[in-house]
């Protein structure tokens, strides 16, 4: 039952515990697919940037920057952003830094670029490609901002200026917050560098913060599965992390993780209690059947007792008597060996029984067993009461002569107890008459069997009685 038990727990823990891995590679799947979708969404924020920024370069480099040129590129500007959440602003600057036009009217000339990444790296490179800066400040306004810029190029093809395109993070994390990843939760927007660009829950200490260090990011900057404790908050969740292949980014969409096993973990605590009571009820079965079973053998250990044992003496009952006699005599036979019996009975016993009552010839013959086990006392010596008030001793491996010993032995300790007989005339106190024979015993059953035996002691203790009781006779060999 124990090992039952056990089994059953090691099936159930081990389920329950391919069922955790499977729930949280399904939570990690969910949550990879919505930083694929979120991914994609910034690639197209971005995308839609630059497509306003291909534009503009292409009506500066065509049109010019003259006075009338700029206020038309103004109201292009404000028209093409005053539409677009995604877009902060659109900033044109000249070869020397100076903010010519904007979507944010008031800072023409008031804000010069030339200090800004972008700047410096679009007057260092002829590249006319976008430029995917770093998180800073804009020098409009103060905020975070991410900026995309393409480079202004002179009809010779030397720098001109540069346009530039400012999507704040709030953006990202006010669109990121429109999906439930739960209290715990969370969706970052990570440059490809370790910076955090954009975070929901918004934590204004958390945006440009560099996780590059992060043994999570070092080990996983790739897409896939992620389990984590957040270096922002400390909380550990199960998330999904997608790379862009466009732009510098990446999305990571996570839930925490007790909060989204909350549900399986119930459930496991159902299991755990409906397994620990149907273990608690198959160990009590199984104890109570121990029991029984325990107590079965016991009782069958009892009745075999009874079943070869005498009640009063205690000593071995007919039954055993007949079949050891069997046993040994088939064993002396293959051996060659001497089997002896002897046959004891109390002298005057039903006078003893008349004078001093049934209760005390019962004890009588408790005492007289207790002494005749005392003598017979090797591993395969029998002592068993034969009937009424004889008693057989059974000698395996023992001559006449050993058996002659072992009965005057007896005859003696009975003597030697002193119990008071007052029909014994001669003596007045409890005897015993022994007969005793001794055969070496033949397969051969025709001409000797144990019957033969005890035939034989039969009549040696009856001559015995007729010498006067109080003896020992022998029988005599064939």
């Amino acid at each position: 039952m124990i090992v039952v038990c056990l089994i059953i727990l090691g099936l159930e823990g081990w389920r329950d515990w391919g069922e955790r891995e499977q729930e949280i590679a399904r939570i990690s799947a969910e949550a990879l697919n919505l930083a694929k979708s979120l991914t994609q969404h910034a690639q197209d924020t971005f995308e839609l940037a630059d497509s306003l920024l291909v534009d503009v370069v292409d009506r500066v480099e065509t049109g010019g920057i003259g006075q009338n040129a700029l206020q038309r590129l103004d109201t292009f500007l404000v028209e093409r952003v005053q539409s677009l959440q995604r877009i902060k602003s659109l900033t044109v600057y000249g070869e020397d830094g100076t903010l010519l036009s904007s979507s944010l009217p008031g800072h023409r000339g008031r804000v010069n670029g030339k200090d800004l990444a972008f700047f410096q790296h679009h007057l260092s490179s002829s590249s006319s490609g976008w430029f995917f800066g770093p998180l800073n400040r804009d020098p409009l306004g103060g905020d975070w901002v991410l900026t995309l810029s393409r480079r202004i190029n002179k009809p010779d093809g030397s720098f001109d200026g540069v346009v530039q395109a400012s999507v704040p993070p709030r953006y990202f994390a006010n669109f990121f917050g429109r999906f439930d990843v739960g209290s715990q939760g969370s969706i970052t927007l990570i440059h490809k560098n370790g910076t955090i660009l954009a975070r929901y829950p918004y934590i204004e200490r958390s945006i440009g913060a560099d996780i590059s260090d992060h043994p999570q990011f070092k080990e996983r900057r790739g897409p896939g599965p992620y389990e984590y404790v957040s270096p922002i908050d400390g909380i550990t969740r199960v998330g999904g992390h997608q790379r862009n292949h466009v732009f510098p980014i990446g999305v990571l969409s996570s839930v925490g993780r007790d909060e989204a096993l909350a549900s399986w973990n119930e459930d496991f605590m159902f299991r755990v209690v409906s397994i620990a009571l149907l273990v608690m009820i198959i160990g009590s079965l199984g104890w109570s059947l121990a029991g029984a079973l325990q107590r079965r053998e016991e009782a069958e250990v009892e009745l075999a007792v009874l079943a070869t044992t005498d009640g009063l003496t205690g000593l071995a009952n007919r039954r055993m008597f007949d079949r050891q006699l069997e046993i040994e005599w088939l064993r002396a036979a293959r051996e060659k060996s001497p089997v002896s019996l002897l046959l004891v009975d109390v002298d005057q016993f039903k006078a003893y029984n008349d004078i001093y009552g049934h209760q005390a010839g019962d004890e009588c013959l408790r005492i007289i067993a207790k002494a005749l086990s005392g003598v017979a006392c090797r591993p395969r010596d029998l002592v068993a009461r034969y009937g009424g008030e004889e008693i057989a001793v059974l000698l395996p491996d023992t001559d006449d002569a050993g058996a002659a010993e072992v009965a005057e032995k007896i005859r003696a300790q009975v003597e030697a107890l002193r119990v008071r007989h007052e029909a014994s005339i001669s003596s007045r106190i409890l005897t015993v008459s022994i007969g005793s024979a001794t055969r070496i015993p033949s397969l051969d059953r025709s001409r000797m069997g144990p019957e033969n035996l005890i035939t034989l002691a039969d009549e040696a203790l009856y001559r015995a009685k007729q010498d006067g009781r109080n003896r020992v006779s022998t029988a005599q060999a064939a």
